[in-house]
This record gives structure tokens, C-alpha cells and sequence, in this order.
């Protein structure tokens, strides 16, 4: 019952994050506790030690032994701000914070007064080199993560008439990294850190950042609901054997205690 409470509990945050940007879908890893071997204690004729007789293996119950985070991609919504990145592959981006480095999809960025790319809460995005920027208003980031800035200048061609042309300037590129999904730990809605391993950085070619876009919770409205009915049933049902338990006890107290 306090494994099902747990799961509620999870399910009801789950639902609440559904238009979180960046938010990975959160369950339980259900471990049981260990089993015990059963007997019966007979009287052993002309001794004074009981006989032990193997009745059979009885469980003691689950437990969530820790919580574990989806790696399903969620659906990417275009926001048309060139602040807002999303990664269509597998990877994190990885931004600094007070804890040390962290790791998010969650890609709903902006420039600081200085034209460095900072998260929503203001941790700076790191690349290759370090914090990203200074960075100009109409910035791009290619697929691969490379960052450029575009600098319009305007001059004179041969006739003496003016025009603009933009200049690409490679600023840094975006670290995309990969942590197994059994070492993630959540620090924060969309923040998470590995327990384990270090991260690996993704190959450059398999890296596919997409600008103008967010990547939306992937949490699976239906599958949700679902999971919550099952935990509710089965709670439901360990709450009747408890009062079935308790009503057969309170009886052989009070009645069959006085015969």
C-alpha cells in the first residue's frame, strides 16, 4: 500500500508536468523484499522438540528500490524563437549549475544582458569551450550543434551602390551527451545529473539540434491514466485484506479467547 501511495504520488506529478518543456516521465523500479521459507512446528512423539515441517515460501512485500526517468522522445512544437532548442536524437544539453554540471532537454533558452545562452532559471548552456556567447540577436545554430553568430555588414560595391551581406562567425558548439537511463537522477523538474558513470558526448554526426523548437514532456496522457486506475484497484484490494485480517483477529480475541 505505501508502494501504490508512492505511485500516485508520481502519477498525480507526471500529469501536472505535461506542458513542462524538457520533462521526462517519472516510474518506480518495484523490488521485493526478501522471501521466507515457512514451517510448521509438530509435536515430536517422546521428545520434547517440536518437528519443523516446510509449509512453502511466503513474500514480505515490494518496495520501490528507486526512481527511474523515460528516454522516449517527446514531440517537438515550433516557438519560432531562435533561443529555443531542441535535440531530435538522443542526448542532453549540458549547462552549468551552483551543484555542478547538469543535464536537460529541456531547450527554452535565452541571452542574458552580455549574449550568453542561459536556461530558463539562469544557468549558463555550455559548449565545447565553455559558456556559450556573447552571442548576436539573430544567431543560428546549425543540426550539429555548431553555434554562429551573423554579423550584417553593409558595403559599396563597384557601381557605388550599398548593400548588406552577412558574416558567419563559428562562436562554439552546443555539448550534446549521453547518460544510461539507469544512472539518471532528477534535480529539479528538467534538470538531471548521472550517479554513476560520466557522460559521453554524442558524435558529431549524430547529433541533430533543431532551432526554433522546444521538445515537449514525453509523458503518455493515456498510459497515465491507465496506471493510475491498476494502482488504485490495487490498493483498493490490499485495503480489504487488511480489514479481512484485522476482523479475523478481533474475533479469535473476543470469541474464541473465552471458550
Amino acid at each position: 500500500m505505501l508502494l501504490h501511495s508512492l505511485q500516485s504520488d508520481t502519477i498525480e506529478q507526471n500529469l501536472e508536468n505535461i506542458y513542462t518543456p524538457g520533462y521526462r516521465a517519472e516510474s518506480e523500479r518495484i523490488t521485493s523484499f526478501p522471501r521466507m521459507l515457512v514451517h510448521r512446528l509438530d509435536p515430536s512423539s517422546g521428545t520434547r522438540l517440536a518437528e519443523r515441517t516446510a509449509i512453502g515460501l511466503m513474500g514480505t512485500g515490494v518496495y520501490s528500490a528507486r526512481k527511474l526517468y523515460s528516454t522516449e522522445m517527446g514531440n517537438l512544437r515550433e516557438t519560432g524563437r531562435n533561443t529555443d532548442l531542441a535535440i531530435n536524437s538522443s542526448g542532453y544539453f549540458v549547462v552549468e549549475t551552483l551543484q555542478g554540471e547538469r543535464y536537460t532537454r529541456n531547450g527554452h533558452f535565452e541571452l542574458d544582458a552580455s549574449g550568453l545562452l542561459r536556461t530558463a532559471g539562469g544557468n549558463l548552456v555550455l559548449g565545447e569551450n565553455g559558456p556559450i556567447g556573447p552571442l548576436s540577436d539573430n544567431f543560428k545554430i546549425k543540426e550539429d550543434g555548431t553555434v554562429i553568430n551573423v554579423q550584417v555588414v553593409t558595403v559599396t560595391d563597384e557601381d557605388g551602390m550599398e548593400r548588406t551581406i552577412e558574416n558567419e562567425v563559428v562562436v562554439d558548439r552546443l555539448r550534446i551527451v549521453n547518460i544510461p537511463a539507469e544512472d539518471l537522477e532528477r534535480d529539479g523538474l528538467t534538470s538531471l545529473f548521472s550517479t554513476a558513470n560520466q557522460p559521453v558526448a554524442v558524435p558529431r554526426e549524430e547529433i541533430k539540434v533543431v532551432q526554433g523548437f522546444i521538445e515537449e514532456a514525453n509523458v503518455d496522457i493515456s498510459a497515465q491514466m491507465v496506471k493510475m486506475l491498476e494502482v488504485m484497484r490495487s490498493y483498493s484490494a490490499n485495503q480489504k485484506v487488511i480489514q479481512t485480517s484485522d476482523n479475523l483477529l478481533q474475533k479469535a480475541t473476543n470469541e474464541i479467547g473465552k471458550v
